[in-house]
């Protein structure tokens, strides 16, 4: 009971309440959406000109689908958390997840520290996927540092 009872049991369950009601908004608006989704199909034709136009659409139909399910996975392991007593505690270090972050991110896995830690990698490694992405120190190409270019030039054929 540890994570619940750095939180105060109500906030606790107000918290799960919350998380309880968004997942049944998500379930229902994919369920809609889906919906929705099959009921333009059956009414679209292979001749019709608006093909590229709701192309365009279904992808961003299913973009959206797509943050729904995830949003939705994220509750259902905060949900899974608060079962196992381990809701409110950093996956990463073990802190305390502040009480401001978890009411505005009932579903967040790290403390405010740890996820900027995340971010930043995973903004550094988007970064590196880019084109035109110049890297700041040298890479390491098992290249040894040595004195004159000579012997430079007979370690890189000798390696």
């Amino acid at each position: 009971m540890e994570g619940i009872e750095t939180l105060d049991r109500r906030i606790a369950m107000e918290l799960e309440a919350f998380l309880r009601e968004r997942r049944a908004k998500l379930q229902e608006s994919v369920r809609a959406r889906m919906t929705e989704r099959r009921a333009r199909e059956t009414r679209r034709s292979p001749e019709d000109g608006t093909n590229a136009v709701q192309s365009v659409g279904e992808d961003l139909d299913v973009a959206i689908l797509d943050r729904l399910s995830r949003e939705a996975a994220q509750i259902d392991a905060a949900l899974e958390r608060l079962a196992q007593d381990e809701y409110g505690i950093c996956r990463n270090c073990g802190a305390p997840i502040g009480l401001q972050r978890l009411k505005a991110l009932p579903f967040a896995q790290r403390c405010t520290a740890c996820e900027a830690g995340v971010e930043a990698l995973e903004r550094r490694a988007g970064a590196e996927r880019r084109p035109g992405f110049i890297r700041t120190e040298p890479r390491s190409l098992g290249i040894r540092n040595v004195g004159s270019s000579a012997s430079r030039s007979a370690s890189l054929v000798s390696s």
